[in-house]
């Protein structure tokens, strides 16, 4: 089963921002938010794609490197792709599509969550909602 973390990305104690990783081969698929994905009065919201990130960062906590702050993970767990509704399949070797559909299933991060490319902003944008109750 693929996993997912949620990390906490501490610049100062004051500054800080969340990643959500979802695993898709030996990369983290990696977006920035505001807010996590289980605090759902701030969804939907807009999120950043980042690079992929290591593996290793699934269960990292400590300093980031080149003195970027420090991360403590979140939340994490396993998850599952859904099938998009117009019928796009998996993201084959991580080759992203406009909308993706996934189930996390962790301690705190629960349930189904679309991302949708925003293509007003450009393509390393997208917005993080949930699609069930």
């Amino acid at each position: 089963m693929p996993r997912f973390a949620v990390q906490k990305h501490f610049r100062d104690r004051d500054d800080f921002h969340y990643d959500l990783m979802i695993e898709c081969g030996e990369v983290l698929l990696t977006w920035q938010s505001g807010a996590p994905p289980d605090a759902e009065k701030e969804l939907p919201c807009l999120v950043r794609q980042l690079p992929d990130h290591r593996a290793e960062y699934l269960d990292y906590q400590g300093p980031v490197g080149s003195d970027r702050g420090w991360c403590e993970i979140h939340d994490r767990g396993t998850f599952q792709w859904v099938e998009p509704p117009d019928g796009l399949a998996e993201p084959a070797d991580c080759d992203l599509q406009d909308i993706l559909l996934v189930r996390l299933d962790g301690g705190r991060v629960r349930g189904t969550f679309r991302l949708k490319r925003e293509p007003m902003t450009g393509t390393d944008y997208w917005r993080l909602a949930r699609t069930d109750d």
